[in-house]
């Protein structure tokens, strides 16, 4: 004889779950929506980096109000009272975040974030631990789920950091005078384009930088550019070609 799962869960509980349930299959269909917008057409490019900065924080203020029937445990079908997993409305776009700030920004020297995105990580790493210490799903640090965590704060905290020093920099930017040596592209379906700049500023060998599209098809070998070096939001200096 099978037993209805549902009759052993109080009616109060029940009404949370589904609550939770529909709070977290929107949050998570949002995320999963703005990392498409990310990926694909990421334009507006400071509005929508502006909403992948701000969205997991939203995510993380919703986890803690609802913290006794949302978590980041994932959700099982054969218990209908545990708690409803954000670990995707986390993840996915802040995943993607993290590759638009690679993609889109060039650090003067990479090293140069390292000490603000360990302090970014830590911070959200607390905040995170107090956050599910509150719930009624224990994680451990070592579990996959704890793992999992540690991945999200992790890519957040780099793409965030990187984000919120480059987009927000209003600094006038110091100008360096160069030449293109060569142009190349990679790439299947999207192509990247590049050129290789001779030595300027700080840099004393040629090397390779990203650019947009239209800049390759105008500039060719030879012809003069300009590279602006500018400090950065956050003190990390970065810098693109133009």
């Amino acid at each position: 004889m099978s037993t209805d799962i549902s009759k052993l869960v109080p009616e109060e509980e029940q009404g949370s779950s589904q609550k939770g349930k529909k709070l977290t299959s929107f949050l998570n269909r949002t995320g999963f929506g703005l990392a498409l917008w990310q990926a694909i057409v990421p334009y507006p490019h400071r509005f929508v980096l502006t909403a992948a900065l701000i969205f997991p924080l939203i995510v993380l203020v919703v986890l803690f109000i609802n913290r006794k029937s949302i978590s980041l445990e994932l959700g099982d079908k054969k218990n209908p009272a545990k708690q409803q997993s954000l670990f995707v409305a986390l993840a996915v776009s802040s995943m993607v975040m993290a590759l638009r700030a690679t993609i889109d920004y060039d650090l003067l020297v990479f090293s140069d974030c390292l000490v603000a995105w360990a302090v970014v990580f830590v911070v959200l790493i607390v905040i995170m631990t107090w956050i599910e210490n509150g719930s009624t799903v224990r994680l451990s640090p070592f579990s996959t789920k704890g793992l999992g965590i540690v991945f999200f704060v992790l890519i957040y905290s780099y793409g965030g950091t990187i984000v919120a020093n480059c987009l927000y920099d209003k600094a006038e930017p110091e100008i360096y005078h160069t030449r293109v040596l060569r142009k190349h592209m990679t790439g299947g379906r999207s192509y990247r384009f590049y050129f290789v700049l001779d030595k300027w500023g700080p840099r004393t060998k040629p090397e390779d930088v990203a650019i947009p599209g239209s800049l390759y098809r105008k500039t060719q070998p030879g012809d003069s550019i300009d590279v602006y070096v500018k400090k950065g939001t956050l003190g990390i200096p970065w810098y693109f070609v133009w």
